[in-house]
């Protein structure tokens, strides 16, 4: 008789993110967007709420992909920066004693009191957040809706980023001073298109036959 076929080992548990496992970092870390990479998809809105509620909803991502024309259909990622200390505006925002919206040392992101937030009617956190971070979802999710690193008590591995298959999420510490990545969609979309497309608005190309009726009046 042949002899019964050696079932294949199984794969090492994966430790890093993405398919090329990258490692985690040690230390303070948040999610980066590459602007110039990010192709649309929504496959990290996806996965942050599946993380997050199990369910397949964009209005409960805490990252969220904004499109643009600049002038060709452009996405821009936008998500929370992780601010230091004097730039934490969304904390220094919220009304109450105890802030509901705030940074905790030990686990070195953003957390939410989602029993004490005072929810959308309060709406200060998104208003003073410079790169329109926190959203609200009522009536279920009436909280600041802010990333947390997808952190399950003993290690944050950010979802975003373990799935974008652009690589325009990475999850690193600091590379360039944070205000750079507190910045609003609009502003960003502004800035890539002032390098993409240096030509001003109002000379954009014209198309043939508007050009021809000017050549014909």
């Amino acid at each position: 008789m042949p002899d019964s076929p050696t079932p294949s080992a199984s794969p090492p548990p994966k430790k890093g993110l993405g398919l090329e496992n990258i490692p985690l970092p040690t230390g303070f870390a948040y999610v980066q967007p590459r602007w110039d990479l990010c192709i649309g998809c929504g496959i990290c809105e996806a996965a942050c709420a599946m993380h997050h509620y199990g369910v397949i909803n964009r209005e409960l991502s805490r990252i969220r992909i904004f499109r643009y024309m600049t002038p060709v259909p452009k996405s821009v990622q936008n998500v929370c920066a992780q601010c230091r200390k004097e730039e934490r505006e969304c904390q220094k925002a919220c009304p109450l004693p105890q802030p509901a919206i705030f940074y905790d040392e030990k686990r070195m992101h953003i957390v939410v009191d989602t029993q004490n937030c005072l929810g959308y009617k309060c709406n200060r956190c998104a208003e003073a957040c410079p790169g329109a971070v926190p959203r609200f979802y009522p009536p279920g999710h009436n909280y600041a809706l802010v990333c947390d690193l997808c952190d399950t008590g003993s290690e944050c591995r950010p979802q975003c980023v373990d799935i974008c298959p652009s690589g325009a999420l990475e999850f690193l510490g600091p590379q360039f001073p944070q205000h750079l990545e507190r910045v609003h969609p609009d502003d960003k979309a502004e800035d890539m298109a002032r390098r993409l497309y240096p030509l001003p608005k109002d000379q954009v190309h014209r198309p043939p036959e508007e050009i021809w009726e000017d050549y014909r009046g």
